[in-house]
């Protein structure tokens, strides 16, 4: 008995279905290696987003400058050094003052009013603390506020900030602008910073 055989059209059926199922493979692993791919990129996302999360929150929140605006006084005259100046605000703000203005530093001794109330008028800052509420721990961390102040951006390399003993005032520290002051119990340097940011050079006239 002959046998016959497989017509042409049958042997290209059956290397048709070769030829397709080995493209189906081919396929398969192309979308598994495109899913790894994906699960890849997505997990690098997730990561990087936590990541940025994680500096936000961790990053320090700006300080915003705290404190009042305190009536204008005097006439802004200037007079002999150790004249009595009657100030109505207690510390005062503004107001007249003495010829010379007291300059710029950290100091453990009293500076006359009359001297700083100049520097005020110069768009400087004053921190005045009770040494009875503010100790030595207190005042060493006032001297790295005022080295940490930064600069004048009218007059570069100049700290427009004056640290002084004051005891007529009902709180720990002050922190004092031509017109505005703010009080506090606690240091708290951020928050001195950012009064000092937000008024130094703003005074009714630009000197130092």
């Amino acid at each position: 008995m002959t046998q016959t055989s497989p017509q042409p059209t049958e042997r290209l059926t059956s290397r048709q279905r070769r030829i397709e199922e080995q493209r189906k493979k081919i396929e398969a692993a192309r979308s598994q290696e495109r899913h790894k791919r994906m699960v890849w990129f997505g997990g690098i996302v997730i990561i990087v987003a936590i990541a940025i999360a994680g500096l936000i929150f961790l990053m320090p929140k700006p300080v915003a400058a705290q404190g009042h605006q305190v009536p204008i006084e005097g006439n802004r005259q200037h007079l002999p050094q150790g004249q009595v100046i009657p100030y109505r605000n207690r510390p005062p703000s503004s107001g007249d003052h003495y010829d010379q203005p007291a300059g710029y530093g950290f100091f453990q001794r009293d500076i006359p009013t009359g001297n700083w109330v100049h520097d005020l008028e110069h768009g400087g800052i004053v921190v005045l603390y009770r040494p009875d509420l503010c100790d030595q721990a207190c005042q060493n961390q006032l001297q790295d506020t005022y080295n940490s102040a930064p600069s004048s951006t009218l007059f570069p390399g100049t700290r427009k900030m004056l640290v002084t003993p004051y005891s007529d005032m009902d709180h720990a520290i002050a922190s004092v602008a031509w017109g505005w002051l703010d009080e506090m119990d606690a240091f708290d340097k951020d928050r001195i910073l950012a009064f000092y940011k937000a008024h130094v050079d703003k005074g009714p006239e630009q000197a130092l």
